[in-house]
């Protein structure tokens, strides 16, 4: 086992895996979108793979989750301050306000479809939903199965109402450049915290890894990892950047 302090490098090389897999995808839609490659990204291999890393990070995330609360609870146990819900009700908030910013850029830049309940949104609640659940083992593989079984029954189903969109209750006629809503990803989120709660529990690894010093990419993997967020909510401008600024993409087109 591993001390009960500092990060773990494996979780964040998986993040970073995660990021750099989203990123690879992200670039591959916007040349898609813009009209600059004819790329099949709504099934098939590259589909999967989007969803993939989506899956990862979603995962990691909940793992990320259940480590933070066992240390919180040492912190506790040692007379120093825990966490508590409102740590969790404001970093929740945090993230849905950055969602909310990303929902104001894609209504100006792309109102036909722009993103109501992107992975921010879905992060930032999340936050806050999790937290009865932290404290939960295996109970979380029930709930997330039901989470996930709920996802699929609602996936190819539409309403005639809008105002539980968040649940995973499309609308008709329902478009949008980014979709992640509580049914069915939220079971991913459980199931991250069933691995967090296995696998680190009391915040300590629970099994052995190789060194970090052996892996040619640590670092680089990790350092991503450790920004993930920053680096999700700039991606896309400068993508944009980089399009416009290399001539590829006509300014006239946005």
């Amino acid at each position: 086992m591993e001390k009960r302090s500092g990060r773990f490098w494996e979780i964040d090389c998986l993040r970073g895996l995660a990021v750099i897999v989203m990123l690879a995808y992200h670039f591959l839609y916007d040349l898609d979108f813009f009209g600059l490659a004819n790329i099949e990204l709504r099934s098939g291999t590259f589909y999967y793979t989007g969803r993939g890393a989506a899956f990862l990070f979603i995962l990691i995330s909940g793992t990320a989750l259940s480590i933070s609360r066992s240390r919180a609870l040492r912190s506790r146990s040692s007379g120093k301050p825990a966490e508590n819900f409102t740590r969790y009700l404001e970093r929740g908030l945090r993230l849905f306000s950055m969602g909310l910013v990303i929902t104001v850029i894609t209504w100006i830049f792309f109102p036909g479809q722009y993103i109501l309940f992107g992975i921010l949104h879905f992060f930032g609640l999340s936050a806050v939903l999790a937290y009865p659940f932290l404290k939960y083992g295996k109970e979380n593989l029930f709930f997330g199965l039901l989470f996930v079984l709920a996802g699929f029954y609602l996936k190819d189903r539409t309403f005639g109402f809008s105002a539980l969109l968040w649940l995973g209750l499309r609308p008709e006629g329902f478009v949008t450049l980014d979709y992640f809503p509580v049914f069915p990803w939220f079971g991913v989120l459980l199931t991250g915290i069933f691995l967090g709660n296995s696998l680190y529990k009391n915040g300590s690894r629970q099994f052995k890894v190789p060194d970090a010093d052996k892996f040619l990419l640590q670092k680089p993997f990790s350092w991503i990892g450790k920004h993930s967020l920053s680096i999700y909510f700039i991606h896309q401008p400068v993508f944009l950047g980089i399009l416009l600024l290399s001539g590829i993409l006509d300014p006239g087109i946005l």
